[in-house]
């Protein structure tokens, strides 16, 4: 693991305050991505409401918050990478901040950065598939729009979904991405106030 460059450690008085109810906030938090991670393609509201750092935006906090900890390691991109969303992540969570995408268990990043590291992302191995990345990408908007069509375990027939200015290398990415299954690399879309998930055994027509 590469860790990042060590800054001076955070005023308490500086940060951010985290859930307001951790153990109530974080499980609300928990079982709306598992909902979405087990029906790809829905989309649901953040169950809370809680302060972002710069760099981050609501959604990804919360998601953050409720899944990372000292066990797991976040890489973010260059435009997320600031040190109030270094410092909040590394209080609140206890997770170490890595600058190598292949070590990451959770990155995180925006929409129009450069995508191109997600080739780099940990997809697990036949014996450990789990040992794999989870991607948040920071949206503008998740409607259900029919933009994309979606197949697949948890979708009856079929499902809608549009992520607003979701570029087409993602596509030709997520496309290998499903034939690597059980290994792969699953999908959290985050706007601000909602998410979304693509299962990796989920299947996508662009229409």
């Amino acid at each position: 693991m590469t860790p990042q460059p060590q800054s001076p450690p955070a005023q308490t008085s500086d940060l951010l305050p985290g859930f307001d109810h951790a153990a109530f906030d974080s499980n609300a938090v928990f079982r709306a991505l598992l909902d979405a991670m087990s029906r790809p393609g829905r989309i649901y509201d953040l169950p809370v409401n809680i302060s972002a750092p710069d760099g981050l935006n609501k959604a990804a906090t919360a998601t953050l918050l409720a899944m990372a900890d000292m066990d797991t390691t976040v890489w973010m991109s260059p435009n997320c990478a600031t040190k109030a969303a270094g410092d909040h992540l590394k209080f609140h969570c206890g997770c170490p901040i890595s600058t190598d995408v292949k070590q990451a268990d959770f990155a995180i990043a925006r929409i129009s950065d450069d995508l191109s590291f997600v080739t780099d992302l940990a997809v697990g191995n036949a014996e450990y598939p789990d040992q794999s990345a989870t991607l948040i990408l920071m949206v503008d908007e998740i409607s259900d729009r029919p933009s994309m069509t979606l197949k697949g375990p948890g979708i009856k027939d079929t499902h809608s979904l549009c992520i607003k200015g979701l570029p087409e290398s993602f596509h030709a990415w997520r496309a290998e991405n499903h034939h690597l299954f059980p290994c792969g690399v699953d999908v959290i879309f985050a706007s601000d106030t909602q998410i979304a998930a693509l299962s990796r055994t989920t299947r996508i027509e662009v229409n």
